[in-house]
């Protein structure tokens, strides 16, 4: 979410993982919810975003300020935005609807028989029957074949109407990779077919009404690796439960990611769209749905979970007021909220609120480092055996970033600046000769931490766009070079 927040609007502040805890509003926030989205959006915007010129946005968290949005999430429920009819015209078209609905059925056919030839063949890591089983494979298909198609079919009407700019996401690598790994054939088949589709892009492009440039950008890359879980049988929330040894409530998040949030992105769209597919869809997800916005699979209960009192557990256990820690999980980062203080605990009240939380957690072999603020000596990344204070650029002992990239200091500075950034940051370990790390949630691809190919983002571009060749680091300098070349091109 912060990378592309970055990457439409140009500010990403305050965004310190896809979830984190609001001290202000003492509820837990996330990305996943469109309501939640779309106030975000207002305020991170400054109303000239990427594609305030006339551009188009296309199966998107945020919209860059396009007036033309289609299954964007920060605008599902704002009917003052233009959304088109696309779902209608894609799906009561014959030829679409039938080939959207075999390579569908094929693509559940290919998971179950990918997942069960993993397992035969012991391939380790691996996700377990929860992760993949279930009704998992029929989730997937929205991201690698509904998604992907009906966004390249609204692309092309967009290349021969001749909009000044368009920018579309395609999650299905993304999504499978988690599942099944960076490099599984699985994986791998999701990128062949992507390929093929941006070649029918590219021969559009030849005969439209104005020249174009294709443009691809990832914003992450993945890093592979068997869960935390998985290596240590108990989860980071499991860890400090042990480390808080039962004085203080411990509350972790709802085990759903950002898959589920794009199937009710999209259901919430269609069901809204005038027309009898529309119709049909609200009346069918009804039960499903909460102020217009549809609520499928774990993300209808994350979204309940959100706001949730924190003085009282899953069960309905009582704790004394501010005896909560708060855990929640992006990727191989974790954040550790405190509520003994309204604000920001500082790392000498945290080892006097919380005695041998910090050193029970840097000494585990799973984690990697730990990021809190110091009253004397301002931001610094603990390890193992070392400490780097980042204001004054020392390292006493081993330096706990080494091997995390050469940037890892400057990101994680800017990040312990954030108003909402966690009392502890806590990154998992990574080896670079295995390149592994260990996801705090259940996947054994993932991205929102450090270590690894997800920080290995790329920018594929015509050679004929200006590029002044400086690094580009963030996705707020990503932004002005895209602006820049929307801005010459339009």
């Amino acid at each position: 979410i912060r990378d592309r927040a970055g990457i439409l609007h140009g500010n990403n502040h305050n965004i310190p993982a896809f979830r984190w805890y609001d001290r202000q509003a003492k509820e837990i926030v996330a990305s996943s919810n469109p309501s939640f989205v779309a106030g975000l959006e207002k305020d991170l915007s400054d109303g000239n975003g990427l594609l305030v010129d006339e551009g188009a946005s296309r199966g998107n968290l945020f919209s860059g300020d396009a007036p033309y949005v289609m299954n964007t999430a920060s605008t599902i429920l704002d009917r003052s935005r233009f959304h088109t009819a696309d779902f209608q015209s894609y799906f009561l078209d014959p030829y679409n609807f039938s080939r959207t609905l075999l390579l569908s059925i094929w693509d559940v056919i290919l998971e179950m028989w990918q997942f069960r030839k993993a397992r035969r063949n012991n391939v380790y890591p691996i996700s377990d029957k929860k992760k993949r089983g279930g009704i998992y494979p029929l989730m997937r298909v929205f991201m690698t074949v509904v998604m992907r198609d009906l966004n390249f079919f609204t692309l092309l009407g967009d290349i021969y109407a001749g909009v000044p700019a368009a920018y579309a996401t395609f999650v299905g690598y993304d999504e499978v990779a988690h599942h099944s790994g960076v490099e599984s054939e699985d994986a791998f088949d999701i990128l062949r077919k992507l390929d093929k589709q941006i070649a029918r892009l590219e021969k559009a492009a030849k005969s439209a009404p104005r020249p174009y440039h294709l443009v691809i950008l990832s914003d992450h890359g993945q890093t592979g690796g068997a869960t935390f879980k998985q290596r240590y049988h108990m989860t980071l929330e499991d860890l400090i439960r042990q480390l808080a040894r039962e004085k203080y409530h411990v509350q972790g998040d709802v085990d759903v990611h950002e898959d589920w949030s794009h199937v009710n992105v999209m259901l919430t769209e269609a069901a809204n769209q005038q027309g009898a597919v529309g119709r049909s869809l609200s009346r069918a997800l009804k039960g499903r749905s909460e102020e217009g916005q549809v609520a499928l699979g774990p993300e209808g209960a994350a979204q309940a979970h959100e706001g949730k009192a924190l003085d009282e557990s899953e069960d309905g256990e009582e704790w004394e007021p501010g005896s909560t820690i708060i855990v929640l999980a992006s990727g191989n980062l974790g954040l550790v909220y405190g509520t003994e203080v309204p604000e920001r605990a500082t790392l000498e009240l945290i080892e006097n609120i919380y005695p041998g939380l910090l050193d029970g957690l840097v000494q585990h072999e799973g984690v990697g480092f730990l990021l809190v603020t110091s009253e004397a000596d301002g931001p610094v990344v603990i390890g193992g055996n070392g400490r780097y204070y980042l204001d004054e650029d020392r390292v006493e002992g081993e330096n706990p970033l080494a091997g995390f990239g050469p940037n890892a200091a400057q990101h994680l500075k800017r990040n312990d600046g954030f108003k909402d950034a966690p009392d502890v940051y806590v990154s998992s370990f990574y080896d670079p000769e295995a390149n592994e790390g260990a996801a705090f949630e259940e996947q054994i691809g993932f991205h929102g931490g450090m270590g690894g190919y997800q920080t290995n983002p790329f920018l594929l571009y015509p050679a004929e766009l200006p590029l002044n060749g400086e690094p580009l680091i963030g996705a707020a300098a990503v932004h002005e070079v895209l602006k820049g070349w929307v801005s010459s091109n339009t």
